[in-house]
């Protein structure tokens, strides 16, 4: 199984969060599929592809606006929440494997290693910090299959974390009435 993605619920849970704060609950959980999108390439067997660069999502983002700001203005903060959600499923994946952000641009596939690492002692605390950018040729070729996980440890607990937030939420608002 390929560890390096961000499994399909994690993104899920991310984006159903971020929507849930602009629309009511029931609405994000549709609007909340738009963060799935970018792995819709997975179907053509090319994981992290044109679906995986910030330049398409510019120029799709530059020409709806437009066609909104003269036909539907009121749809703007929908697409505003679309190029959101789809953009932090792209962020998300620069943190687990290069990922091709500025194709057609550039051919480089970028990866951000970031992480704090800290021990205790009896006699001092360390705390070190990493930040390290890896960049590689993107490989942009069909695979004979494309594996990764659906759900994982990983997105089990940023979903129960999603839940928690949102409950505590309701309780809080419950609690005021």
């Amino acid at each position: 199984m390929n560890k390096n993605m961000p499994d399909a619920l994690a993104h899920y849970a991310v984006s159903y969060l971020v929507a849930s704060r602009v629309t009511k609950y029931k609405y994000a959980l549709f609007i909340a599929l738009i963060g799935l999108l970018p792995d819709i390439d997975v179907i053509l067997r090319v994981h992290r592809w044109v679906t995986h660069s910030l330049i398409p999502v510019a120029l799709v983002a530059s020409a709806t606006t437009v066609i909104l700001l003269h036909t539907k203005r009121n749809y703007l903060k929908y697409l505003a929440l679309a190029i959101i959600l789809y953009t932090l499923h792209i962020v998300l994946d620069t943190f687990i494997a290069p990922t091709p952000l500025l194709w057609p641009l550039t051919n480089q596939a970028y990866m951000l290693q970031a992480g704090i690492d800290g021990i205790i002692t009896t006699n001092s605390i360390d705390i070190t910090p990493q930040i390290n950018i890896v960049v590689e040729h993107a490989d942009l070729t069909q695979r004979p299959a494309i594996e990764g996980p659906i759900i994982s440890p990983t997105g089990l607990i940023i979903a129960i974390g999603v839940v928690a937030v949102l409950l505590t939420e309701y309780l809080a608002k419950s609690m005021r009435r």
